[in-house]
């Protein structure tokens, strides 16, 4: 078993941002997918219909994404751009109604907040349409399947099958954020893009050196997510983690905001052509069943 870096902890940003108003790019497309994202720091300037007071509430919660277990006033003020006044008074409000939690000068989520990502989950069926068919494709492929889609300029885990004994397991859990440029789901994801917003994400995206074998020239980069939107499908092999083979294909349908399923498997496991087909079905199921045209 394989286990990779990411934490445990639960990334609300995209419940977050699913309370704001999506702003989605249109145009034709080889693949079904593609559309846009929110940005949370400036729904409040952007429409006077908006309560400022309330966006920048949510953008304190929000700057807890799962890279530190607990944050002070002072990095919640940085993370969300507020002075610390403002800030303050997000943070109490929020720590009154039972949302976080203080601890002398340090600040932490409480299990509320699951409440959050409860109401989505319910709301779109996740139970119902979306996780027996990741179960089930993922039984009969042996390993765990992700369900993801772009949020800004990372890879926002929505969903994942449960097997036992799959050949890798990272503890990503659900609402984990993964890099754009050098996983298979992030590539994926902005082959499902326009050409123009796909550039445009690939100049701005971060683009650490996670290993040896991680591209680094943003061209290459390009290059292989336009192969990945030509074929349907994407695969890195070591270049987010040493060793592991990763697997995307797109789910959604034009128009509808991007979504991708993938998998994973240790380097020199065998041919992929069979997984990459098994992803297909499960992309097909879940467009069938209509699971995820309300995102």
């Amino acid at each position: 078993m394989v286990r990779g870096r990411i934490g445990l902890l639960l990334d609300l940003s995209f419940v977050l941002r699913t309370l704001c108003r999506y702003t989605f790019t249109l145009g034709p497309h080889p693949w079904p997918c593609q559309a846009g994202s929110g940005n949370l720091s400036s729904v409040a300037t952007q429409d006077r219909n908006i309560a400022s007071t309330f966006a920048k509430g949510m953008a304190v919660l929000a700057a807890f994404d799962g890279s530190h277990e607990t944050l002070s006033l002072a990095d919640l003020a940085r993370a969300t751009g507020q002075d610390r006044a403002t800030a303050r008074r997000g943070v109490l409000t929020l720590v009154q109604l039972g949302y976080l939690h203080q601890n002398d000068r340090r600040f932490r989520l409480t299990p509320k907040v699951l409440s959050l990502a409860g109401g989505f989950l319910q709301a779109n069926a996740f139970g119902r349409q979306v996780q027996p068919v990741l179960n089930y494709h993922a039984a009969m492929l042996g390993a765990d399947i992700t369900l993801a889609l772009r949020d800004g300029e990372n890879v926002l885990l929505l969903a994942q099958s449960t097997v036992r004994d799959g050949p890798v397991s990272y503890g990503f859990t659900l609402g984990s954020r993964l890099p754009l440029l050098h996983t298979s789901l992030g590539r994926m994801l902005l082959a499902c893009e326009p050409e123009s917003l796909m550039q445009e994400l690939v100049t701005r995206a971060p683009l650490p050196r996670h290993t040896e074998r991680a591209l680094e020239n943003r061209a290459d980069i390009a290059q292989a997510i336009g192969t990945a939107r030509i074929s349907g499908s994407c695969v890195t092999d070591g270049e987010f983690e040493t060793g592991i083979a990763g697997l995307a294909v797109p789910v959604s349908r034009p128009g509808e905001r991007a979504a991708v399923v993938g998998a994973s498997f240790p380097s020199g496991s065998g041919p992929h052509d069979a997984r990459l087909q098994r992803l297909h079905l499960c992309a097909a199921d879940l467009r069938q069943n209509q699971a995820l045209e309300k995102l």
